[in-house]
């Protein structure tokens, strides 16, 4: 059975970050794998990449899943990788949330050319609320090339970050409530867009209603990469 990692040993790889040469401090749980994990800390961190993403997949993995050791370091090298991933898409000037909420939206499925089209149209504007609202909306099974218009469009039209998070929080809970993913986001997108002043979008919030009719019930979100 291989050995897992403590939360003991958690807190020594935490504090450890810094001085990652100094391995003898975590040999209490796993010495091989917490090296590595601070390794792993130490590089993202000399990349100019946030680390606390990282962090917090170790800190889940340790105190709520469980997960052995071996996979840890796994999960941890995934994260680093789709940070860089993140800030290369989210160019030439991405904030440390920006990258940080782009490899959390990576880990959820959403493609680079997501991230790309959404760094596009809020050119140097900080994208990490417009990334979260994408991602939540990906999560509740909507349709990512549906889900990254209808954002970069309310994005394009004037809706504020308030605005943003407002709307994606409709859209789930009306998929909680049974309605389509898809037919969510574009009611609630006729309603945004109607207060945005976007020509059209009024009248055809007026027929919206017709878009909640009763479907199948929506399939769970998809997982997560690690």
């Amino acid at each position: 059975m291989r050995r897992l990692l403590s939360a003991g040993l958690f807190v020594a790889c935490v504090a450890s970050v810094g001085r990652a040469q100094d391995t003898t401090a975590l040999i209490a749980g796993d010495a091989a794998a917490s090296a590595e994990l601070s390794k792993i800390i130490e590089a993202t961190r000399a990349n100019g990449l946030p680390i606390d993403p990282i962090l917090a997949k170790i800190r889940q993995a340790v105190l709520f899943a469980h997960t052995p050791a071996p996979r840890i370091v796994a999960v941890a090298r995934a994260m680093s990788a789709r940070l860089e991933e993140a800030r290369a898409a989210l160019a030439p000037n991405p904030t440390q949330l920006d990258i940080a909420a782009g490899g959390d939206a990576l880990g959820y499925k959403v493609s680079a050319q997501s991230l790309k089209d959404i760094r596009r149209v809020s050119g140097n504007r900080p994208v990490a609320v417009p990334l979260g609202v994408l991602t939540q909306l990906v999560t509740n099974q909507v349709d990512e090339k549906k889900a990254t218009k209808i954002v970069a469009d309310l994005i394009r039209n004037g809706a504020n970050s308030d605005m943003l998070v407002a709307y994606g929080n409709q859209v789930s809970s009306d998929v909680q409530s049974g309605t389509k993913p898809n037919n969510a986001a574009d009611l609630r997108n006729m309603g945004l867009s109607a207060v945005l002043g976007v020509p059209g979008a009024a009248a055809a919030a007026n027929v919206g209603d017709a878009l909640t009719s009763a479907g199948a019930p929506t399939p769970p979100p998809g997982k997560k990469k690690p």
